[in-house]
């Protein structure tokens, strides 16, 4: 009986590791996506880097009042690590780097300017608070 028990208790183990081993693989994709961020009266949370992380990304969407990607070229393709402004009667109310494509902003109610640079070229975009599918387009 001694013999068995350690037996299932060296396979719990064995079962253990490989689930935090898999947990690791894991928790980038879903633990960037879950990354809300801080800046004044303004929250944030961007990323969308790999499929499972705009997924993940996109089901917290109803948390927001506003959302934006930022893409470059005819076909879109997806930008990450942009410098973002988000301004409000002429002031910057938060600064960040996006870390993926899609950023989603919980703000107070009102009119912003959101504020990119990619390639030292500034990009901007009027946003009322409700709108979630703007572009900063390179």
């Amino acid at each position: 009986m001694s013999l068995s028990y350690q037996a299932l208790r060296r396979g719990a183990l064995i079962g253990a590791l490989v689930g935090v081993s898999a947990a690791g693989l894991l928790s980038p994709t879903l633990s960037q996506a879950a990354e809300v961020h801080h800046a004044g009266d303004i929250s944030y949370l961007c990323g969308g880097v790999g499929q499972g992380s705009l997924k993940a990304l996109q089901a917290r969407a109803p948390e927001f009042n506003l959302g934006f990607w930022m893409v470059e070229g005819p076909q879109g393709a997806y930008l990450a690590d942009v410098p973002i402004h988000v301004m409000q009667h002429g002031k910057t109310v938060a600064q960040f780097t996006a870390g993926g494509p899609l950023c989603y902003l919980k703000a107070p109610a009102g009119q912003y300017t959101i504020v990119g640079l990619h390639k030292q070229q500034e990009r901007k975009i009027e946003m009322q608070t409700g709108n979630k599918n703007a572009y900063l387009r390179w």
